[in-house]
């Protein structure tokens, strides 16, 4: 058995095999920092296979750091919108208004200074795109480190013990294609669950490969409980337009749009947050389940037809409820009431 330590031969296996395997991915046909800052954002817990569509139709519609820069709030939300997480949105948009203001950074400290940008993106753009010598870390690289060396700690050990062997390691000749190639080994090789091992290049220098224990690394961290609540929410229809409103600063999906939503507990019936639906018909028309970081949600879809207008809600037809940014359980209640109403027949 060869010893774990990690030397040229190393280097060269790894990266003559990501050059024979590598992914065609539409950010990595181009070193433009901003391509790869807004592809690095996107694939912040999402899969490639979701990300691409919608880098492609962002990178068409914002193709430069300007053009992002210069965007309303509002229409970059709504082509954002779909793949969740929408406080990466925002952060895109935050910072490229900064390097559109302050110029483009030229180093890791000034990518680390745009808001938004922390540790692993710019060591990302960095090295991908200038080609400055600096290692990165996400979830494949830190699940490569533990089994690469065996190491059992968790949590932010383990991400501070992955940060110092990906410096140790780092190919300063080719930093990027060397990141690269180590984030494509964890995602499509050394794998969360059932690693391909026999055709990993560097099998032989894995602690786990070598003693059997790739099922064990890396160790686990116990999970948050879920906590459960209930919502409810009022798709109101009037004279062909449904109303909706903006939501507030302080929760989840801010400045997005939405169908008028509150919070009730289990056992009793929702309010509804305006006046104005006392002799009016009121539809059940279902629940739709969703997450939010570690609270499993029940929405609760309620429908009334209206004779008039609710004041202090935006009233917009189906096409024009399309641009607007709403989150994807609002996008299902509107489907709901859709079909209910015989839109779509």
């Amino acid at each position: 058995m060869q010893t774990f330590g990690v030397g040229a031969p190393f280097s060269q296996e790894l990266l003559g095999w990501y050059r024979r395997v590598r992914r065609d991915l539409p950010w990595r046909r181009s070193r433009d920092p901003y391509s790869v800052w807004v592809s690095e954002v996107m694939l912040q817990q999402t899969q490639v296979a979701t990300a691409i569509p919608y880098f492609e139709r962002w990178m068409e519609r914002f193709p430069t750091i300007e053009t992002l820069a210069a965007a309303a709030d509002g229409d970059a939300l709504a082509l954002w919108q779909g793949l969740g997480y929408y406080r990466r949105c925002r952060f895109l948009l935050t910072g490229a208004r900064y390097v559109s203001a302050n110029g483009l950074p030229s180093d890791v400290a000034s990518w680390r200074a745009v808001p938004g940008v922390g540790p692993y993106t710019a060591g990302a753009i960095a090295s991908i795109a200038q080609g400055l010598p600096a290692p990165v870390v996400d979830g494949n690289v830190e699940r490569v480190f533990a089994r690469m060396k065996g190491r059992r700690a968790t949590g932010p050990a383990l991400n501070k013990a992955a940060w110092q062997w990906a410096a140790e390691v780092l190919d300063r000749r080719e930093p990027g294609e060397w990141n690269q190639a180590l984030m494509e080994l964890g995602a499509t090789v050394c794998r969360p669950h059932n690693p391909d091992c026999p055709v990993c290049p560097v099998k032989n220098w894995c602690y786990a490969f070598q003693t059997g224990v790739q099922a064990e690394l890396p160790v686990p961290i116990a999970g948050r409980k879920p906590v459960f609540l209930q919502h409810a929410c009022w798709v109101l229809y009037c004279d062909g337009r449904f109303g909706i409103r903006q939501v507030g600063p302080d929760q989840w999906w801010p400045d997005m749009w939405e169908f008028p939503r509150i919070a009730y507990e289990a056992g009793t019936e929702p309010v509804p947050p305006f006046e104005g639906l006392s002799n009016v018909w009121i539809e059940d028309l279902g629940l739709i389940r969703h997450s939010v970081t570690h609270h499993r949600i029940a929405l609760r879809v309620l429908f009334a037809r209206l004779e008039s207008q609710v004041p202090g809600l935006r009233w917009e037809s189906v096409a024009a409820l399309a641009t607007f940014p709403m989150p994807a359980p609002q996008r299902k209640a509107l489907k709901l009431a859709v079909h209910h109403l015989g839109l779509y027949d």
